[in-house]
């Protein structure tokens, strides 16, 4: 690698991890006010994956997670998505409701009742709305987004679905990772954003790097 190129990776590192920053910062305050509990985050850490190998960064395109999808739309456009253990899922339900989700039998989406998968979607819209501000905020861009589809189902069919749409103008995904936790355990999966070409190009052109 040429100094040059070094160079400009370090750039383009150094403006990802302070848009994770202020995102996952963002996320925990907005998590900690729908939660009513303190809530704490991890150093946030961020990984720029190709699109062939996100199903094995997440735990494997065999494991079964709820999964938040947003689309962006104006300046940016591509996907986000909110990757959760089952677990992690379970938990906000049982601090929001007092109660354990309604089927706890079943690994699909009637794992939840309605009022549980609306609860799920408010905490995608507010993990994504809280990293959509923080690029937009860093960027200047203006980005749109969709209300949320939420899903159980395994990482590969989650994968293969946002990379059927990406995958024909884009090759790769940032993983935000910032774990948030409240008095003992972790409450908040992966962020995943997956922009079209052009939308890189416009996000690494905002930064500095192209």
């Amino acid at each position: 690698m040429t100094d040059t190129s070094a160079n400009i990776e370090d750039i383009r590192n150094d403006a990802l991890s302070e848009i994770n920053n202020i995102g996952a910062g963002n996320a925990a305050t907005a998590m900690s006010a729908f939660l009513g509990q303190p809530i704490r985050q991890s150093i946030p850490k961020v990984f720029r994956v190709p699109l062939s190998d996100m199903a094995n960064a997440l735990g494997g395109a065999e494991k079964v997670v709820v999964a938040g999808l947003i689309e962006m739309s104006s300046d940016v456009s591509g996907f986000l998505v909110v990757i959760q253990d089952i677990s992690q899922a379970d938990r906000i339900v049982e601090i929001v409701t007092g109660a354990a989700p309604a089927n706890t039998d079943k690994l699909s989406i009637s794992r939840y009742s309605d009022f549980e998968v609306s609860l799920l979607s408010e905490t995608v819209n507010i993990i994504c709305g809280s990293y959509i501000t923080a690029i937009s905020t860093f960027t200047g861009l203006k980005i749109g987004a969709s209300i949320p589809y939420l899903c159980v189902d395994m990482i590969g069919s989650v994968v293969s679905a946002t990379a059927a749409e990406i995958g024909k103008t884009g090759d790769f995904a940032l993983i935000f990772e910032s774990e948030l936790y409240n008095a003992d355990e972790r409450v908040s999966g992966k962020l995943i954003l997956i922009p079209d070409q052009e939308s890189c190009n416009s996000i690494m052109a905002s930064i500095g790097v192209i």
